[in-house]
């Protein structure tokens, strides 16, 4: 029998393929720079995980967010010359100018985040890692994934369709979630209609297109009238909401979309350009606010947000005073650019050796660009056993796994997680990994 619960492998391996099938075709796929339409591989296994620990994860990320939101507003208005460069330096152009209107004029900083945590291999509480809030994807994808599983575990164990559509309404739509999210903030703002009209803002040829369509569908289906758009066809005066999926670095400066972006205070625009949120030098200051109670008192932070930031792994902004406790604990450390996606200057100290771990950890230390580096405490993960479907078929094997949950700043915003799997410690879903099906574990014992 399979480890979770009645189903022996074979059966596991039926429901991933049927279960990517029903994703695929529903978009849970990427676009690539050449025009290909790739599937995200499905991991047949699911996480099954307790209503407790959702909430817990959702309770955690909506602290860390509101904690980064005070920390960021308090260094820009007393902190030092090096918070400032950290949190401004990287930014230019549209996404400068935009960016220092967030705390003067944007009603909320984030109406929607998302927060990346790694549990660790001994089976502790999951460690937030960093801060997503300007394209907190994955919503679509995550239905996607959990939703197909449970219909196609549903069909193989032979429950009659009231039970299979009973056990999806209790699973929840994370797409739900960011719809009620984004209607609240709209009242919030002042709208009167019941469904607002939504313009979805993505950069052309937006990778995560398969989503964007997805969301827009379910949009259109709860009575919205919404439509995926690039900047220059998304003119605010002509949506009662806009959804931000564009970079603003990438917005032609000249593009309707921008005149929303400048002026946040007069159009609904979840969310206005608010990047130095997710700079990894600010979660650092955050990892030391919990250790200072200068720091902490200096942002403001409640009871609630300080006891979630002193679980969140001692991080540092990474100069000529760290780089003696880096070298003497290699395997223990993690370097990453304090601005930059997608696992990209991400160096392990456990995965590089010691002479290249100390050019890595010297150069990192004098190098000012995005903001700087962060040395992190390496939280360790376990490698688990995984059979990742792609379109050649599945693929036995052992994959890490990260959760990340969604939250935000206002009293209605999304909280639901998402479970990425990996042959690296560096999760990416697409270069050897894939998404994990989601499941409650009400829904998972209604299953079995």
């Amino acid at each position: 029998m399979h480890s979770n619960g009645p189903f022996n492998e074979e059966q596991i391996t039926r429901i991933g393929n049927e279960a990517a099938r029903l994703a695929w075709a529903d978009g849970m796929t990427v676009l690539r720079p050449d025009g290909e339409v790739v599937p995200i591989p499905l991991v047949a296994e699911p996480e099954v995980e307790s209503r407790e620990r959702l909430s817990w994860l959702a309770a955690e990320s909506r602290a860390i967010l509101s904690a980064s939101v005070k920390l960021a507003r308090a260094l820009l208005a007393r902190g030092d010359r090096r918070d400032q460069e950290a949190l401004l330096g990287p930014f230019e152009g549209l996404e400068a100018e935009a960016m220092a209107v967030l705390f003067t004029e944007a009603p909320c900083p984030a109406v929607v985040s998302r927060v990346d945590f790694l549990p660790p291999g001994d089976g502790g509480l999951p460690r937030a890692l960093e801060l997503n809030a300007t394209i907190p994807a994955m919503p679509a994808y995550a239905d996607l994934a959990a939703h197909s599983w449970i219909r196609a575990a549903a069909r193989l164990r032979g429950l009659p369709p009231h039970r299979e559509r009973d056990l999806l309404a209790r699973a929840g739509s994370h797409m739900e979630a960011l719809r009620e999210t984004l209607v609240a903030f709209y009242r919030w703002r002042g709208g009167a209609r019941e469904r607002p009209s939504i313009a979805i803002v993505a950069r052309p040829g937006d990778a995560q297109i398969g989503e964007l369509r997805r969301l827009e569908a379910h949009f259109r289906q709860m009575g919205h009238d919404a439509a995926v758009l690039v900047p220059d066809q998304a003119d605010p005066d002509r949506h009662d909401l806009l959804y931000r999926h564009a970079w603003a670095h990438r917005t032609p400066p000249g593009s309707p979309f921008a005149r929303a972006l400048r002026e946040p205070a007069r159009w609904p625009l979840a969310n206005p350009v608010n990047g130095m949120l997710e700079a990894k030098a600010l979660f650092a200051r955050l990892s030391e606010a919990a250790e200072y109670p200068g720091l902490a008192a200096l942002a403001g932070l409640d009871d609630v947000e300080l006891a979630a930031a002193r679980r969140l792994p001692w991080t540092r902004l990474h100069s000529a005073s760290t780089v003696d406790r880096l070298l003497a604990g290699r395997e223990g450390y993690v370097l990453k650019r304090s601005w930059d996606y997608g696992g990209k200057s991400v160096h392990l100290g456990a995965e590089t050796g010691p002479a290249d771990w100390d050019r890595v950890v010297r150069e990192a230390a004098a190098d000012r660009r995005g903001g700087g580096f962060v040395a992190q405490e390496r939280v360790f993960a376990a490698r688990r056993p995984a059979t990742r479907v792609t379109p050649a078929g599945p693929e036995p094997g052992s994959l890490y796994r990260d959760v990340s949950t969604y939250g935000g700043l206002l009293p209605v915003h999304p909280g639901g997680s998402v479970v990425r799997a990996a042959a690296s410690p560096i999760v990416n879903i697409l270069g050897g990994g894939g998404l994990a099906p989601v499941i409650p574990a009400d829904v998972w014992e209604g299953l079995c």
